[in-house]
């Protein structure tokens, strides 16, 4: 492959993020869609707020920030003034633990296999 085709490569990747389809490694086809915003980061316990305007289930992989610095991760848990929950809703405020600070305003994208 030479620097061409890796451009290309390249170009043709975030085209494809753009449209909101992206193609792992593996080739399976994965969506974003837009689920809610960061409303706090609580950088002591490494948690993040997010207020929703779709469901989420634990299990559920989400992106947080823009294509540029964006966090992915899966769900293991997350809580409802302080209640462990599998699934939250619209208009639903849950807690998060990430592994990465994140921005409050930022965009939570839901990844859809």
């Amino acid at each position: 492959m030479n620097d061409l085709d890796s451009a290309m490569d390249v170009l043709d990747t975030l085209e494809k993020r753009n449209r909101g389809v992206e193609h792992n490694n593996d080739g399976i086809k994965s969506s974003r869609v837009f689920i809610g915003t960061v409303e706090q980061y609580f950088s002591k316990i490494g948690v993040v707020a997010i207020k929703l305007n779709e469901t989420l289930n634990v299990g559920d992989v989400i992106e947080i920030g823009t294509d540029d610095d964006a966090v992915r991760q899966k769900i293991i848990s997350m809580q409802i003034d302080r209640q462990d929950i599998d699934s939250a809703t619209d208009g639903d405020s849950v807690g998060i633990k990430l592994k990465y600070k994140v921005e409050e305003g930022s965009e939570v994208y839901k990844i859809i296999r």
